[in-house]
């Protein structure tokens, strides 16, 4: 790592980041390794995996984390803070704008063909995320396993998402503590605590608990019922979402779409659409989430939808994004001391297996609701959708298209479907 780094220089570096990572976080990751740790060697390159290890095992966003953690390398807490909140402001902004722009224009030809295109392109993403997730950890049969079991806990057993992810890390802890028995007997519990480090980091969970707290007491406050359900919801969605993005999308499916009927299975799948087309992590759906929620509910009794939107998204944005940042500055001090502990490895397969079957089960729900369609009490199958679907998947998996080029080719497809059938 270089002696000294600009503070200018990195926030100025973070806000471009922002701008322009586009591609999900297999890009973003790529982008910040090109540029921090080969171009500017700011971070030298056992830092850099180091660092992304940890975050691969945290619920949430890994490539928002990476960033954080990386800020926090470079200039502490106040780095890690400015470094995380950069990474995800352009995004709320923007996908904020076409939000209000999709709310408002939709339901016009030129929407509505947009549109069309882009759920092919969205499912077939889907799709594509979960094939690239099980390669790298299905390798083993009980992995597989899991991961079937995931998909039918979800789809038949309707088990909530949060259940599962608990039980498959705590197979994959069993599993792990199996494997290494003597390990954890020569260890003593009361070591754990006596570490400088560990007293800063427990702190640092007071701090982020108290900040939670006042937050929720000023939305209690206000006995706005949306408000509280909205807080509550997507700050437990953020503490259970390990995988990222595609592994939120299923719990919010189950519960916002199907608990709560604040938003259709087509509205989500618009929202995808918006998500996949904007810098940021994907995650930022949650964005989308809150303003449709605000728009379409008087919240506070106001009778402004645009005010109700943007309360709506940047709870929505809040809750979800704090734990991001608590995780990085309770643990990365403690990862910073433990460089070369693999304790989490196994159980973390776990997690990541069941969170492809129900990426795989979101895939196949938003498939089947959008491939059959309800017309006057009759169920038709939409046979030009799937066609589109499949060579989405096709350009995606088999020719390596990008996500940007995929979603504006099929936005235009789709746009030029709608005037020809």
């Amino acid at each position: 790592m270089k002696t000294k780094i600009s503070f200018k220089e990195a926030i100025l570096y973070w806000l471009k980041l922002g701008f322009i990572s586009f591609g999900g976080p297999a890009a973003q990751i790529s982008m910040m390794h090109e540029e921090i740790v080969e171009k500017k060697k700011w971070i030298d390159d056992k830092s850099f995996f180091h660092a992304l290890n940890f975050t691969m095992i945290l619920p949430g966003p890994e490539a928002q984390q990476l960033a954080t953690y990386l800020g926090w390398l470079m200039h502490g807490r106040l780095g890690g803070l400015i470094a995380g909140t950069l990474f995800i402001l352009p995004s709320f902004f923007i996908l904020s704008l076409l939000t209000y722009i999709y709310i408002n224009y939709s339901d016009n030809i030129w929407g509505e063909g947009i549109l069309y295109g882009i759920k092919a392109a969205v499912i077939a993403i889907i799709f594509s995320a979960s094939i690239k997730i099980a390669k790298k950890v299905l390798k083993k049969s009980y992995y597989w396993m899991t991961a079937v079991a995931a998909f039918l806990a979800i789809n038949i057993l309707d088990i909530n998402l949060p259940i599962i992810i608990i039980i498959a890390g705590t197979i994959g802890f069993l599993f792990h503590y199996l494997k290494n028995n003597n390990e954890y007997k020569k260890k003593s519990p009361l070591e754990f605590f006596k570490n400088k480090v560990i007293k800063k980091s427990m702190k640092t969970l007071f701090i982020a608990l108290s900040i939670w707290s006042i937050v929720f007491f000023f939305i209690i406050y206000t006995n706005e019922s949306i408000l509280i359900n909205l807080s509550l919801f997507f700050s437990q969605a953020a503490l259970v979402t390990f995988g990222g993005a595609y592994a939120l999308l299923p719990y919010v499916f189950q519960n916002i779409i199907e608990s709560h009927g604040w938003l259709t299975s087509q509205q989500m799948i618009d929202g995808l659409a918006l998500g996949e087309s904007t810098p940021g992590p994907l995650i930022m759906i949650v964005t989308y989430v809150g303003f449709i929620v605000g728009w379409y509910n008087d919240i506070l009794n106001l009778g402004s939808p645009i005010t109700g939107a943007i309360i709506c998204a940047v709870l929505a944005t809040f809750f979800t994004f704090l734990p991001s940042f608590a995780f990085i500055f309770i643990g990365a001090p403690l990862i910073e001391l433990t460089k070369d502990n693999k304790s989490f490895e196994i159980p973390l397969n776990f997690i990541t297996s069941a969170v492809v079957g129900l990426i795989v089960n979101l895939g196949y729900m938003l498939a089947y609701n959008s491939l059959w369609t309800d017309n006057n009490g009759t169920k038709n199958f939409d046979i030009h959708l799937l066609i589109l679907i499949v060579f989405s998947l096709l350009a995606l998996t088999k020719a390596k298209v990008g996500i940007l080029p995929l979603l504006i080719t099929l936005a235009l497809t789709g746009m030029m479907m709608k005037f020809y059938f």
